[in-house]
């Protein structure tokens, strides 16, 4: 979670899953609108994951009397293939039965960043925006309160694909993508040190798009451990192994910092490689189950592969239950379900030789 005041506008970065989740948004907003001193009630909802607990949310502002706006690209494309995509489909139904012509939910396809689906300043008068906790919400939340720069909505779209794409945006947008690419992962040990840092970049970009130069040198330091998390990762390539057909495994538990990013476009210069798989000791499944095996698709099969066909059709994505996947070319699970699973899948069905 993470709070930001953009262009005076109250912002909150959450994904919704839990009720103390909806507790949250619910209070942040009620302490918005007490120092709310204009005429418009109106709540933005901007790339916020469509969960049951996102619908409760807006279903209890709705109850409260704002005026609840929802834009976002995660609805489905075609039709749903697994237990999780019917969910989305269960959900954006409920939030069309309750906001009508105020919730606007398309597909990546059609619009790769979320700041594409709102005007410059279109929000600048809301109570409160709340905001996914990356860099596609970050950006959209900024073009609705008003903060803008030109190529800021290409730069979004990069900022929200593949990760070796995401550092070759404008030099701005750069200082973000290698900035968010050194933040410490998740670890259960010192819980908020990723939530401190995370807060601490946002609120510098924020800064530095308008011009602050302090800002802009304090985000030019993180450069340095970005080129030195690049080096790592180029070591840590050189010990990837195939446990199956097409899927390649780097063991980065207990290593040093290194950038997802730049391995994964490494990894994905052999030509034989179909799914990157990383093991991890921090992140959020990490975090509860010990180790995290985190999937990636090679970008030239994603449309082929489906990484929900690797676990059980009735899987929720739920960290308490070792599995996490939003879109069908990542999933993240624990070992457990790696071993039990996922892996006995990869060896069985075989990636195609040409996607």
């Amino acid at each position: 979670m993470i709070k930001l005041t953009i262009n005076n506008v109250p912002t909150l970065f959450i994904k919704a899953f839990t009720q103390d989740d909806i507790e949250t948004i619910m209070q942040f907003v009620r302490q918005a609108a007490s120092f709310h001193s204009g005429s418009d009630n109106t709540i933005l909802f901007i790339d916020t994951p469509i969960t049951a607990a996102t619908v409760e949310a807006v279903e209890k502002l709705n109850r409260e009397r704002f005026k609840v706006v929802f834009r976002d690209h995660h609805g489905i494309d075609g039709e749903p293939n697994n237990d999780r995509e019917k969910q989305v489909v269960v959900n954006l139904k409920k939030l069309n039965s309750i906001l009508g012509k105020n919730c606007n939910v398309t597909v990546r396809r059609l619009h790769p960043a979320c700041s594409t689906l709102v005007k410059v300043g279109e929000f600048e008068d809301a109570v409160a925006i709340i905001a996914d906790p990356d860099a596609d919400g970050l950006t959209a939340a900024m073009k609705a309160a008003g903060v803008y720069y030109e190529g800021l909505d290409d730069d979004a779209a990069l900022l929200d694909g593949e990760p070796q794409l995401q550092v070759t945006g404008t030099p701005i947008s750069q200082l973000l993508a290698k900035g968010i690419a050194v933040i410490p992962s998740y670890d259960a040990s010192r819980p908020k040190d990723r939530e401190i840092a995370q807060q601490k970049l946002f609120s510098d970009w924020l800064k530095a798009v308008s011009g602050n130069q302090a800002a802009k040198d304090r985000l030019q330091e993180k450069v340095a451990a970005y080129d030195e998390a690049v080096r790592v990762s180029q070591e840590l390539a050189k010990t990837a192994e195939y446990v199956a057909p097409g899927v390649v495994l780097v063991d980065v538990a207990d290593k040093a910092l290194y950038d997802p990013g730049t391995l994964n476009a490494l990894l994905e210069l052999d030509p034989v490689c179909r799914i990157m798989v990383i093991r991890k000791s921090l992140g959020p499944i990490a975090a509860l189950h010990g180790i995290q095996y985190s999937l990636a698709v090679a970008k030239v099969c994603q449309k082929e592969i489906n990484l929900h066909d690797l676990v059980p059709k009735d899987a929720k994505s739920d960290p308490k239950l070792g599995v996490i996947s939003n879109v069908s070319f990542l999933l993240h699970t624990n070992e457990d379900v790696w071993i039990k699973e996922v892996l006995p899948r990869l060896k069985q069905t075989s990636p195609s030789p040409v996607c």
